[in-house]
C-alpha cells in the first residue's frame, strides 16, 4: 500500500456533551502534544461557563490554542479561524509534534479539513442589508423560511435565530448559479487545493437518551458555576455572535420579565439538545469519519488512535 507521508493531524469532534475534551486531553497527554480548540464561542473571553470553556484543571499541563482571545463585541469570521488554526498547525508540525484539533463547530473544522479558500468572497451589502430589515420587520422565522425554500437542508442545520448565519446561507444560495448553495456545495466551491496535512478525524459520542441526560446535567451544572451571571454581561452586549449563543440569549426574556428562571432554564436543555442533533447531522456527513462509542473505556480509544498514528508513521497502513 502506497504509504502517505504526509504530516498527521488528528481531529476530534462531537455534539455538546460527548466527552471530546477528556478524550483529547489523554491523548494529547500520551503523544505529547498540544490542543487547537475548534469551537466558536470558546474563543471569546469573559465567558467560561456557558461556553464549557476547558478549565486550567480539565487541561493537566496541556497547552490550549485558540481559546479566550477574543473580545466579546469583536467580529470573528470563519476565515480568520482558518487563518489562526493554520499557523498553529504548522507551528506544531514544525516542533515534531502531532496537532490535536478538537471541538463541536462543524463549519470551522471543515474549514480546515476542506482547506476552503475565502479570498474571493464577496458581499452584496444591499442584499445583507435588505435581510436584516426583514428580519427586524416580520422575524427570524420569516427569513429562515425564505432559506428552506432555497436551501432545505442547510436550513435544517442552522437554527432560525442564527440569523448571521442564515443571512450567509441565503447570499451564498443567490450568488450561485445552481437553484441550492448547501454548505457541501460551498465546501467543493472554496476548495482550492488539496490540503498538505493527513487529517484522521474521530466522532464522539453517546446515544441519544444517554446524551440528552448528560446535556440536561451540564446545564444544571452550569446554572450553579454561574451561567446566570454570564448572561448578563451577554445581554448588555450592543452588538456580537455571542448573543445568539444558546445559554445565554435565552435569558434575555427573564431579564424583561417575560419568563420565568425555571422557563429559561428548562428552554437552554432543550435548544443545547437541538444544537446536538444539528451537530450530529453536520458531522455525519463529514468523510471518512471513524465514530468513537464514549460509553467503552476512554484508554481503548486513546490506544487505537495511537496505533493508528503510529503504525502509519512506519507505512504499513
Amino acid at each position: 500500500m502506497e504509504i502517505n507521508s504526509k504530516p498527521k493531524v488528528i481531529c476530534i469532534v462531537g455534539p455538546t456533551a460527548s466527552g471530546k475534551t477528556a478524550l483529547s486531553i489523554e491523548l494529547a497527554k500520551r503523544l505529547n502534544t498540544e490542543i487547537i480548540s475548534v469551537d466558536s464561542m470558546q474563543i471569546y473571553k469573559k465567558l467560561e461557563v456557558g461556553t464549557a470553556k476547558v478549565t486550567k484543571e480539565e487541561m493537566q499541563n496541556v497547552k490550549h490554542h485558540l481559546i479566550d482571545f477574543v473580545d466579546l463585541e469583536e467580529d470573528f469570521s470563519v476565515a480568520d479561524f482558518k487563518k489562526l488554526a493554520t499557523q498553529k498547525i504548522e507551528e506544531i508540525v514544525e516542533s515534531g509534534k502531532v496537532p490535536i484539533l478538537v471541538g463541536g463547530t462543524g463549519l470551522y473544522m471543515s474549514a480546515i479539513i476542506q482547506n476552503m479558500d475565502f479570498k474571493e468572497e464577496k458581499i452584496d451589502e444591499k442584499y445583507r442589508a435588505k435581510l436584516y430589515n426583514l428580519a427586524k420587520e416580520k422575524g427570524n422565522n420569516y427569513v429562515h423560511d425564505m432559506l428552506k425554500k432555497v436551501d432545505r437542508m442547510s436550513a435544517e442545520l442552522i437554527h432560525p435565530n442564527n440569523l448571521k448565519r442564515v443571512i450567509r446561507a441565503l447570499e451564498l444560495c443567490r450568488g450561485n448559479e445552481t437553484k441550492s448553495m448547501h454548505m457541501e456545495n460551498e465546501k467543493e466551491r472554496l476548495k482550492k487545493e488539496e490540503s498538505k496535512y493527513d487529517f484522521k478525524l474521530f466522532c464522539t459520542y453517546y446515544p441519544k437518551d444517554i446524551l440528552d441526560a448528560r446535556i440536561n446535567l451540564r446545564v444544571d451544572k452550569m446554572m450553579q458555576n454561574g451561567l446566570e451571571e454570564e448572561a448578563k454581561i451577554v445581554y448588555g452586549l450592543k452588538k456580537g455572535t455571542v448573543r445568539q449563543a444558546v445559554g445565554y440569549k435565552e435569558f434575555f426574556d427573564y431579564f424583561e420579565g417575560r419568563k420565568s428562571k425555571e422557563e429559561v432554564i428548562e428552554e437552554i436543555k432543550l435548544r443545547s439538545r437541538q444544537y446536538a442533533k444539528r451537530q450530529n447531522t453536520w458531522f455525519k456527513k463529514m468523510e471518512n469519519v471513524n465514530f468513537i462509542d464514549m460509553r467503552e473505556d476512554l484508554e481503548v480509544h486513546v490506544n487505537k488512535i495511537m496505533e493508528l498514528i503510529y503504525e502509519e508513521r512506519k507505512g504499513s497502513i
